[in-house]
């Protein structure tokens, strides 16, 4: 607006002066003392002496910033759009007439033209005044590098982290970006008509918006999204609401929202459309019961997963909103968004850090530097106190890592240790954490999750004491069976166990990995894993290719061969529902299976109903309940459900 004053004002007065033009001698149009030659100002639109009577330095009235006269302490007139003559202002694109050849300054002298902006906001923030400087024939070049207030708003002001209206507060949430903030000027949150409220920049998800390093070279042109949250004060008990999100942004999912005990579900600690962006990836949370007679739970806390964070130069968008190594403007080191992929029960898994580390070779020191992988617990670990995976150290330059456990993780750690291998025996979902350490002890760091997956039904079973069945002392054989519905008559005939692991139920044969490893035709269904004496082993039960409708029922027999001191020897399974490679329920965590402690104890558990083709997650679960789990004293029918 102020250059269009000026360029008007210019054009009314272009019959008696040209806008912008000089003059030679004492008398002549200016528009400010740089129009005037060396030793003259200007004053009332006048190139005169400084001192004479003419030039505003005298008692009497002069220009006042608005151009309509002052109290005559000011130097120059109203003449220039606004400001006294001293100011030297001039817009910094006009041209400036240059005046005689020479003799009106000195070759090199730098000056300031001035400053069209409000006054307050000058050298605050990129508000500057423009410049010219003295060429070599004594006249003045051009005035420029001006930069003036622009008011914030919208996503490109907003969210720059630049100080645009020069207020002295980057990306204001007090004025004009109060809606990106998500407040008004009283502080209240402001939900708009949608209903919805933008937290944006609160460092509860990470810095989103981070200064460039330099503007000019970063020429980062993606822009971030707005992390979107609901009002604290909604009810997210409501049913639209029951949807695996954090909506309201507390850290809590779907909080009052009813379930059936065991049951679990996905769920995102972090704004919802930030949601399997960059590098977030969903956790799990499991349905809990406060006491053994209610027939309904609520949500537990969301574990696992990868939340929004600080982003940092990884070429990964780690706080999610869409924009890798936000403003960071860097050539990273490491490469945390490469998709490391997924895994198979019982198949090696293998991950080239050769692939995520200095694969610019900007060091050349992958065989040099120390390599940490962390593989955090399994599905079963809260029950059996370890982590069940076989992790192997690759061999970097003929050495094996080191290998440690703590706090039911694995760590494997290793000089030039760039190559990670492991098998896993149970489905689920594993943090993977990966610290490299150059020598100069600069470290560069990455996040992924593992998903364990296995096409159609998967049932597992965990138990936290295991031992000789034979020993009087600690007999502790847990077996599980499962049935199918037109196939089974009894939990031991046609169903699959221990003594029958292969039960003709009408399926074909599949291409699978035996727990050796090997990729082999398996025959469905199948028990892969006996376990009778090996702590930290598993039982698992597979169907890789159900049919829609196919209906079975899992329970799990306590086998021993003494009931000698029974108070000693009761155990706590966990058995682990899982329908095309999605964990469906955990039963027997949250509360725990009391009193199973007897030879022939026998737990009901579930039955499960298939739902689409074999590799549908749809299943439909059926929870053996009645004021807590069923514990029978011997194995009942199987009919009896």
């Amino acid at each position: 607006m102020k250059k269009l004053f000026f360029i008007l004002a210019c054009f009314l007065t272009a019959l008696i002066m040209s806008c912008g033009g000089g003059s030679e001698a004492e008398g002549g149009a200016c528009e400010s003392s740089f129009d005037c030659p060396l030793g003259q100002t200007c004053s009332s639109g006048r190139c005169v002496k400084p001192g004479s009577a003419d030039d505003g330095s005298g008692e009497g009235e002069s220009g006042s910033e608005d151009g309509t006269g002052g109290d005559g302490n000011n130097q120059g007139g109203g003449n220039s759009g606004g400001h006294d003559g001293d100011d030297q202002t001039d817009d910094g694109d006009v041209e400036y007439d240059e005046g005689p050849i020479t003799g009106n300054c000195e070759p090199g002298k730098v000056q300031k033209c001035g400053y069209q902006g409000d006054p307050v906001t000058e050298n605050v923030g990129p508000c500057k005044s423009a410049e010219r400087t003295c060429k070599e024939d004594g006249t003045w070049g051009k005035c420029e590098g001006a930069v003036e207030p622009v008011y914030e708003t919208g996503e490109e002001l907003c969210t720059n982290g630049i100080d645009d209206d020069c207020d002295g507060e980057v990306d204001n949430k007090k004025g004009s970006c109060i809606v990106y903030w998500g407040t008004d000027d009283t502080g209240d949150t402001d939900t708009g008509d949608s209903g919805v409220i933008d937290v944006g920049y609160t460092g509860d998800y990470g810095d989103a918006y981070q200064l460039p390093i330099d503007a000019e070279i970063c020429n980062d042109t993606c822009i971030p999204m707005k992390a979107e949250c609901l009002s604290a004060d909604i009810d997210e008990g409501a049913s639209e609401l029951c949807n695996q999100v954090d909506d309201d942004c507390d850290g809590i999912v779907d909080e009052g929202c009813p379930c059936s005990p065991g049951q679990t579900q996905s769920c995102f600690l972090g704004p919802k459309n930030y949601r399997n962006i960059g590098t977030c990836q969903d956790g799990v949370q499991t349905c809990k019961v406060t006491n053994m007679r209610a027939t309904q739970g609520k949500w537990g806390e969301c574990v696992g997963g990868i939340a929004p964070s600080l982003d940092k130069c990884d070429n990964a968008d780690n706080n999610c909103n869409g924009c890798k190594d936000d403003k960071l403007c860097c050539a990273p080191p490491i490469d945390c968004a490469f998709d490391i992929g997924t895994a198979t029960p019982f198949a090696d898994k293998i991950i080239d850090g050769k692939q995520i580390y200095d694969t610019g070779h900007k060091f050349n020191d992958a065989d040099t530097a120390t390599w940490e992988w962390t593989l955090s617990q399994g599905p079963c670990d809260i029950v059996l106190g370890k982590v069940n995976s076989y992790v192997k150290a690759a061999k970097t330059q003929g050495e094996l890592g080191t290998f440690a456990e703590s706090d039911r993780k694995t760590v494997v750690s290793g000089v030039g240790l760039s190559q990670f291998k492991v098998k896993f025996r149970l489905s689920g979902s594993y943090k993977l954490h990966l610290k490299v350490t150059r020598e100069n002890g600069e470290i560069h760091e990455c996040e992924w999750i593992i998903k364990v997956e296995s096409a159609g039904l998967r049932i597992e079973l965990c138990w936290d004491k295991t031992g000789s069945h034979s020993s009087p002392t600690s007999g502790r054989d847990l077996d599980l069976h499962m049935g199918k519905d037109g196939k089974t008559s009894t939990w031991e005939s046609g169903a699959c166990y221990y003594s029958s692991k292969n039960p003709s139920w009408g399926y074909g044969d599949t291409q699978n990995y035996d727990k050796e490893g090997n990729l082999k035709t398996m025959k469905n269904p199948r028990l892969d894993m006996d376990n009778i004496r090996t702590a930290g082993e598993p039982e698992n039960i597979n169907v890789d290719n159900p049919n829609n409708g196919d209906v079975f029922r899992v329970g799990v027999n306590y086998y021993s061969w003494s009931d000698y001191d029974p108070s000693s020897l009761e155990t706590h399974p966990v058995i682990n529902v899982y329908c095309g490679g999605t964990l469906r329920a955990t039963y027997g965590v949250d509360p725990q299976v009391t009193n199973f402690k007897n030879k022939n104890n026998f737990w009901e558990v579930v039955e499960v109903t298939w739902v689409g083709d074999y590799s549908s997650d749809a299943c439909e679960l059926n929870l053996k309940w009645n004021n807590g789990y069923i514990i029978n004293s011997s194995m009942p029918s199987y009919t009896d459900w």
